[in-house]
C-alpha cells in the first residue's frame, strides 16, 4: 500500500497544478486520491472491480478499453504502481482526452516518460494538457 509519506511529493505536485484528476486502478489504496480530495482536487477513480470509499467516486472501467466519457474534462490522469503493460493504454487515453498522465511506478520499473522528482517522490509524466 502506498503511504502518504512516500507519495507526499506527488500529492503536492498534483494539488499545486491541477483542479481535477482521474486515478486509474484505485484498488485497495485510496490514500493518494483521498489526500488530493482534502487538498481541493476533484478526483474520480477507476478500477476493473467495484470499490467503495467514502467521499470518493469509483467507476468500474477497464483502461485497455476505456469509456472516454469518464476521462474527459480532466487535466490529469494518474496511476500508482500500475502494471507496466497498462501504461501504453493510459498514454493513449490521456492523449485522446488532452490530459496529462502521471505514473508513479514500482521502483524497478523504467518508463519512457519524463522522469520527475518533486519533494522525495519520483514519477513519470507525459504532458498533453494546456496549462492555465
Amino acid at each position: 500500500m502506498e503511504t502518504c509519506g512516500r507519495a507526499e511529493g506527488l500529492i503536492d505536485y498534483i494539488a499545486g497544478r491541477y483542479t481535477s484528476a482521474v486515478e486509474i486502478g484505485i484498488g485497495h489504496s485510496p490514500n493518494v486520491a483521498l489526500r488530493l480530495l482534502e487538498r481541493g482536487v476533484s478526483v474520480v477513480a477507476t478500477d476493473t472491480r467495484p470499490f467503495y470509499y467514502e467521499q470518493l467516486k469509483v467507476i468500474v472501467d477497464d483502461i485497455t478499453d476505456p469509456d472516454l466519457f469518464f476521462y474527459r474534462n480532466t487535466g490529469l490522469i494518474y496511476s500508482i504502481k500500475p502494471p507496466p503493460e497498462l501504461v501504453p493504454h493510459m498514454k493513449k487515453t490521456a492523449e485522446c482526452v488532452s490530459a496529462d498522465l502521471i505514473v508513479k511506478p514500482l521502483a524497478s520499473d523504467f518508463l519512457d516518460g519524463q522522469l520527475m522528482r518533486h519533494g522525495h517522490t519520483s514519477f513519470y509524466i507525459w504532458k498533453h494538457h494546456e496549462e492555465d
